[in-house]
């Protein structure tokens, strides 16, 4: 047990560390300080997929694991929004993201909740 907590603590830091690295080189970027380049600076949302998908693998339980696919959901509609693929844009993409919140509050609805949460005593 002592394992899984210590893996666990590993893998949030080694994350940690890589969003703290990987922001402030996006940061630099902005302001001019270094060059990212423009190509790469396009797929900054892949980094919310990856938090989404170490989200769902690290997941104990199925609400873990729903958000983690909440957070790779949203990781890609911001990444097609900003590549502007399929045509779709912030502009004419944003009701996929009531779509992705309808699923959501669906399949909250329809998992079932631990024993401790649905008790009333």
């Amino acid at each position: 047990m002592e394992y899984e907590s210590d893996h666990h603590h590993r893998g949030s830091l080694v994350v940690g560390v890589l969003l703290l690295l990987v922001g402030l080189a996006f940061m630099l970027d902005n302001f001019d300080l270094i060059y990212i380049g423009a190509p790469i600076g396009h797929f900054w949302p892949l980094i919310v997929v990856a938090f989404g998908l170490a989200r769902i693998f690290e997941a104990d339980t199925p609400r873990q694991r729903r958000k983690g696919f909440f957070w790779v959901f949203i990781g890609l509609w911001l990444f097609v929004s900003v590549l502007h693929m399929f045509g779709l844009t912030f502009h004419n993409s944003w009701p996929l993201l009531l779509i992705g919140f309808g699923i959501n509050a669906v399949w909250k609805a329809v998992t079932p909740q631990p024993e401790w949460r649905t008790s009333k005593g």
